[in-house]
């Protein structure tokens, strides 16, 4: 991943006045979050620090905080953590300029209007972090370094397996890398087996794998993983809850690509990973948006047909997964 301008003044010890923390993956934004508080606030000087949940209903509350000079430290440090500030103007843009060098406001939003005054302040007196989604090659970096760190070993290919097999979310990428590190215990190396036996993947994983199989006709592998679900006792209702919410994420990059959109256009409107969205447009090329509505009614259908008890549930399933072969 790119240097942050963060990771610059963090080293350099000299702070802007006001960070703006934003964008799609919230692992990262918590990481820069929390390694700018405690790069400016150290644990013992709470006097210097003020923590907001919710947008104050006067800038005041904010300003005068902030206009204070350090107790016993060099720096004030004002955190304004998921407060929608950009939804209600308090003034707060007004102040921006006027905020002592000794202090720091940090902002962290999940919506941010960049056509706001709020924006534009920071933009111009402060620093912007914006942190998107990243690409299959930075994850694998973070957790092979994560890895690294716990003192064990992974194969490139074993760590994209196990990104593929758990989903883009950096979160959840990282969690499921600390419980193959447990896992492993005095050895040296996580591998598949490793990934497999210990990853929160299997289920809705091997679902995946189900819709690959029906999209191109492989009913072997269809009814092989159908029967690894049965053995863990699945749900049948919830198998095809995620089978139809497989086809509509399907049905929405098939309609996309329809309108002209590129894989990078896709993963920013529907917030995927690019190597995700490339993955998945491999899957409906060869069906048309048509195709992949009919399969959704079908299968609404069927869970309408088994809840009001015209088919068995199980069999209803099983009838199920061998007609979307032949839509």
């Amino acid at each position: 991943m790119q240097k942050q301008k963060i990771d610059a003044d963090i080293e350099n010890g000299k702070y802007e006045r006001v960070y703006l923390i934003c964008g799609d993956e919230p692992y990262l934004v918590r990481y820069y979050k929390n390694r700018l508080k405690k790069a400016i606030i150290p644990e013992d000087e709470s006097m210097n620090y003020a923590y907001f949940d919710s947008m104050p209903e006067n800038v005041t509350a904010i300003t005068g905080f902030a206009d204070t000079m350090p107790f016993f430290g060099d720096r004030r440090l004002v955190l304004l953590d998921k407060v929608s500030a950009f939804k209600k103007d308090l003034g707060l843009a007004d102040y921006i300029p006027n905020i002592p060098e000794t202090t720091t406001i940090m902002i962290v939003d999940e919506e941010v209007d960049k056509r706001s005054r709020l924006y534009k302040a920071i933009q111009k007196q402060g620093c912007i972090t914006e942190l998107k989604k990243l690409t299959m090659a930075e994850i694998k970096m973070f957790a092979a370094s994560r890895i690294k760190k716990a003192g064990k070993g992974i194969s490139e290919r074993d760590c994209e397996y196990l990104i593929s097999s758990v989903g883009d979310d950096l979160n959840t990428v990282m969690n499921e890398v600390d419980k193959c590190i447990a896992y492993a215990g005095d050895g040296i190396g996580i591998d598949r087996k490793v990934i497999d036996e210990v990853c929160s993947m299997q289920v809705e994983n091997k679902i995946f794998d189900m819709v690959d199989a029906i999209l191109v006709h492989d009913g072997n592998k269809v009814f092989s993983l159908y029967g690894d679900l049965v053995t863990l006792r699945e749900n049948s209702f919830g198998i095809m809850a995620v089978i139809r919410k497989n086809y509509g994420r399907l049905l929405t990059i098939r309609e996309l690509l329809e309108e002209g959109c590129s894989a990078s256009e896709i993963a920013s409107r529907t917030k995927t990973a690019d190597w995700l969205i490339k993955k998945q447009m491999q899957k409906v090329r060869n069906y048309s948006s048509q195709k992949l509505k009919d399969s959704i009614e079908y299968i609404v259908n069927t869970e309408y047909a088994i809840k009001a008890g015209n088919i068995g549930e199980q069999l209803g399933l099983e009838i199920m997964l061998a007609n979307l072969m032949t839509i």
